[in-house]
């Protein structure tokens, strides 16, 4: 890998790291920027499946469907780029419903878990009943939510900030193995050569 590439690398982690912080910090300012990529990926996934349209509507029966599905993902799109604000009060409670639910789910599948002989079932239980009480008290504090999205984006940017030096770092060990490696093989060829002489 070139030196140059590397240094890029390295950069973006740090680049990446700094956003990282900058989410946790900055919980509001994070759900907006998450609202606002919702509406670009609604909006580009629309206007990838409108194009799929009329490229396929001639031949394929029901392609009204696939139009309109087109038509109100762009719509949805460009009402969360334009208009975020709903979107992002909107979030924290998206997050906390699901946090139940899953719970719920989990805990209740704990119980097949144990039908089938796993014998920590109860842990998986305990998780599930974790996150659903988690989730209804972040329906009950929907500042607690909004935080907790702005540390998972947060931590998760982070972690691939990090990624990136440890990409470096495990390139950077492999061409010095890769060096060794080629120094032993040109010292037997040489040793071969001059037993031959």
């Amino acid at each position: 890998m070139k030196t140059s590439t590397k240094i890029w690398m390295c950069i973006a982690g740090v680049a990446l790291v700094a956003l990282g912080v900058m989410c946790i910090l900055c919980p509001g300012t994070t759900l907006l920027s998450l609202a606002w990529v919702f509406g670009l990926m609604f909006f580009l996934g629309g206007c990838t499946e409108m194009a799929a349209w009329s490229a396929t509507r001639g031949f394929i029966p029901m392609s009204g469907l696939m139009f309109l599905s087109a038509l109100l993902q762009i719509i949805l799109g460009a009402i969360m780029i334009f208009h975020p604000a709903p979107l992002m009060v909107a979030l924290p409670f998206i997050f906390a419903f699901w946090l139940l639910f899953e719970g719920i789910n989990l805990a209740i599948s704990s119980f097949d878990f144990k039908r089938v002989g796993f014998r920590r079932w109860w842990i998986v239980c305990c998780f599930g009943v974790l996150a659903a009480c988690f989730g209804v008290y972040c329906l009950v504090n929907p500042n607690v939510s909004a935080e907790t999205i702005a540390w998972i984006v947060g931590l998760g940017i982070i972690l691939d900030g990090i990624g990136n030096w440890v990409k470096v770092a495990v390139v950077n060990k492999v061409e010095k193995r890769f060096v060794k490696l080629h120094d032993r093989l040109r010292e037997v060829t040489d040793i071969d050569w001059e037993e031959v002489k």
